[in-house]
């Protein structure tokens, strides 16, 4: 049972990841030059934080691959420091695989 519901948490993972993708896609395609100012920093305000929850994604997935067996351990699992502005910092701690924990 408990292989079923890696590979569910691993084809989540990989739903957001698409849809996060496919949002960067759009945000990216934008013209600034149809913007104005506050609309163009609101957009790349957007995409910082998009990439943000995508390398977390990333890092989830990694490890619901691990658990799945179809990835390889990475030898460090810490902390990450995230600066998606100049305000605000955010240390992320990523789900560890069971084979690290």
């Amino acid at each position: 049972m408990k292989d079923i519901d890696d590979l569910k948490r691993l084809q989540e993972q990989i739903r957001n990841l698409i849809a996060m993708k496919k949002r960067v896609e759009k945000l990216s395609g934008k013209s600034y030059a149809d913007m104005s100012q506050r609309q163009a920093q609101k957009n790349g305000a957007d995409l910082t934080w998009l990439g943000m929850d995508i390398d977390k994604a990333i890092r989830e997935a990694h490890a619901a691959a691990v658990d799945c067996g179809i990835a390889d351990p990475r030898d460090d699992y810490g902390p990450v420091d995230y600066h998606p502005s100049a305000f605000h910092h955010y240390r992320h701690t990523p789900t560890k695989p069971r084979c690290r924990q």
